[in-house]
């Protein structure tokens, strides 16, 4: 105990990095000035630091895939909005889309580029779910907020552009139902669904880093997740179901009726036909301790007593 509060109090620093972690050190004496000192490798053993040197700012490593969520339920949404984005189709329906992004930090792939994140982007705060604001270093929250405020305006931007080539049908196919389907081309939702994931693949990547200046973030692939659609339109899609349905249950009526009046044309033909066969059905038919009386060719009536 003597020796720790020695080394405390005489400035000595050392650290060691956890697995899956990269760390970048300051320097943190009186007299020096706060520029990187060096960067802790992932899984690095106990290493010496400095003299009063500031605690590592611990980033993702470059092999770690984080996700960000952008979602309408709170529990999932990686930001502060907990909604989805609200993005206009070719023909003017307002959706909203829920989606994922799967991401690597740059980490210990290339320290420059991590030294001039801890400088750039790592020097701010950054609100979390909860508003508190935080360093991306300090925690994961802290880490997802930053995501959360640099990524979304550009993934907003990139999706806004791909949704809006696609007509409101070819994104969600009961949109079908209350468009003029007319001029809606051929094309299954879940193939659109996947050509504006492949586009914002391809783009992405390359948008965020002109848009912060450095790549700090790569091999970044989206994927959606759920489609919502106005609630106006949705209930005028239900209603529209609603009526087919009757519709369609009209037309089955129909087609009973149908296939009853042929059945019944070809009894009443048979019964012509076999006087016999028609007197046993109507025995069936009667009811039950009912006396019948079958009088036939000019006998005696026979009389039948229900039990």
């Amino acid at each position: 105990m003597a020796v720790a509060v020695i080394i405390g109090l005489s400035g000595v620093r050392v650290a060691r990095q956890d697995v899956g972690t990269v760390g970048v050190v300051r320097n943190g004496g009186p007299l020096d000035d706060r520029t990187i000192r060096q960067v802790l490798l992932p899984g690095q053993k106990l290493t010496w630091i400095g003299m009063f040197s500031e605690q590592p700012h611990t980033y993702p490593a470059s092999n770690v895939t984080r996700v960000y969520e952008v979602s309408s339920n709170p529990s999932r949404d990686s930001g502060s909005g907990g909604d989805g984005f609200s993005l206009p189709t070719k023909d003017g329906v307002q959706m909203q889309l829920e989606g994922a992004v799967y991401l690597r930090f740059i980490g210990e792939k290339d320290l420059d580029t991590l030294k001039a994140f801890d400088v750039g982007p790592g020097t701010r705060r950054f609100a979390a779910a909860d508003g508190t604001l935080m360093h991306p270093y300090e925690s994961d929250e802290g880490f997802a907020a930053m995501v959360d405020t640099l990524m979304r305006p550009v993934l907003d931007s990139d999706l806004r552009r791909e949704v809006a080539q696609f007509q409101c049908a070819q994104l969600v196919a009961s949109c079908a139902i209350i468009r003029d389907g007319r001029n809606v081309k051929a094309v299954k939702a879940d193939s659109s669904i996947a050509r504006i994931e492949q586009k914002i693949n391809d783009t992405l990547e390359a948008d965020l880093a002109k848009t912060l200046g450095q790549r700090y973030f790569w091999d970044v692939r989206f994927r959606i997740t759920h489609v919502t659609l106005p609630s106006n339109v949705q209930q005028a899609i239900d209603d529209a179901e609603a009526k087919y349905a009757e519709v369609n249950g009209a037309r089955a009526e129909v087609l009973q009726a149908r296939f009853q009046n042929q059945r019944n044309a070809l009894l009443a033909k048979t019964y012509n036909l076999s006087p016999a066969l028609a007197m046993i059905e109507a025995l069936k038919a009667a009811p039950p301790n009912a006396t019948v009386i079958i009088n036939t060719g000019g006998k005696q009536p026979t009389i039948l007593a229900g039990k």
